[in-house]
């Protein structure tokens, strides 16, 4: 009995190992991928007719779109954008010989209107005036209010004319700006600033506002217009913002 004793264990090793050879589930194939867009793309979608599969569930079902209304390409020719300039400084030199009315002496023009949740896009006129007028916040000069925005970045860039900028410091006489559903918050004007910045600028120049950043345009005669882009800081009302 003893001399059988290791033949059975050889045995019963044996039958062990082909039950679980049997039982061991089949192999899986391989799943090979091709680089697009530094991004692996599983060969097996092509072969089934499946829609491509996109990085990090981008075009999943269960996530909103990030961009829901973002605008079409979009091409501005620089010859269109001068054009614009010319255009507004010649509205704006029909416009200085009227008497100031209590509002903003800026106009806006030209061949950018964009609109989104995120940002917008447009072109504005700043015009220059030699004889004071009622601001907004009924300050009389020569200069429009100083503009303060809690929701927003304004980036420029400057398409025509010259003037200056200032920038920071602190607006005196600040108020809430106002429509015709009365106080906008977040939205500030009035004038002078002080402690703030002068910046030149000219046609080509680029400037970044941050959120909360009293800025007052300070035009040369002629004026000055730009391109302004508004971006959004985070989920801000856009009901809010001007």
């Amino acid at each position: 009995m003893k001399r059988m004793l290791p033949v059975l264990l050889v045995g019963a090793a044996l039958l062990g190992y082909v039950a679980g050879y049997a039982s061991k589930p089949a192999p899986q194939p391989i799943l090979t991928g091709h680089l697009d867009g530094l991004s692996m793309i599983p060969s097996v979608n092509a072969q089934e007719n499946k829609k491509e599969v996109m990085p990090f569930g981008f075009n999943s079902p269960h996530d909103p779109p990030l961009a829901p209304d973002a605008p079409p390409i979009t091409y501005w020719n620089i010859d269109d954008i001068r054009k614009a300039h010319t255009e507004m400084a010649e509205k704006a030199a029909r416009l200085v010989k009227e008497a100031g009315s209590g509002s903003s002496q800026s106009f806006g023009g030209g061949p950018v209107h964009v609109q989104t949740r995120n940002f917008s896009m447009f072109m504005l006129y700043r015009m220059y005036r030699d004889k004071p007028v009622l601001s907004l916040t009924k300050v009389n000069s020569v200069l429009d209010d100083a503009e303060q925005h809690a929701g927003a970045y304004d980036f420029y860039i400057f398409t025509g004319g010259t003037g200056e900028m200032i920038l920071g410091g602190k607006i005196a006489n600040r108020q809430n700006l106002q429509d015709k559903d009365g106080i906008i918050p977040g939205e500030y004007r009035g004038q002078p600033v002080v402690g703030g910045q002068t910046y030149k600028v000219k046609a080509g120049d680029w400037l970044l506002i941050p959120p909360d950043t009293p800025h007052q345009p300070k035009p040369d005669p002629g004026g000055f217009s730009y391109f302004i882009m508004k971006i959004n800081v985070g989920v801000y009302p856009w009901s809010l913002i001007r």
